[in-house]
């Protein structure tokens, strides 16, 4: 878990580097004052719910793979909840805000399902 932090915090100050570059050189008129809120919000859930699936794998790897499936689940039902609360506040800056969602969707996913099978793949315990 350790090895993760160090990682998820590594990426996360890239990303907010990455994205003050971007959002304050090249493209200003984009920025959105939810963004920041939205890489910790991807901190947050991202951590805690490797913290879960690591403790489900200690505890019972064979009941492993189905709470893998069901976490998931509602992970995804959880970011798309998020989703349409902020399109039913901002609708004007929706494709701004679905490109930054996916993309730190698709970075903390990575680095979470990575991690994941890294931490787990000894783990053979039924």
């Amino acid at each position: 878990m350790r090895i993760f932090l160090k990682k998820i915090a590594l990426i996360s100050a890239a990303l907010a580097l990455i994205g003050w570059l971007v959002f304050s050189q090249f493209i200003p008129q984009y920025y959105l004052p939810v963004l920041p809120f939205l890489l910790l919000f991807f901190i947050v859930v991202s951590v805690a719910v490797h913290a879960f699936q690591l403790q489900q794998a200690k505890k019972n790897m064979a009941k492993f793979a189905r709470n893998n499936m069901l976490v998931t689940f509602f992970k995804l039902f959880f970011y798309l909840t998020v989703a349409i609360s902020y399109f039913a506040y901002d609708s004007k800056n929706a494709m701004v805000f679905v490109i930054c969602f996916m993309l730190l969707y698709l970075i903390f996913t990575f680095l979470e399902v990575t991690s994941l099978v890294k931490e787990t793949s000894g783990n053979k315990n039924n």
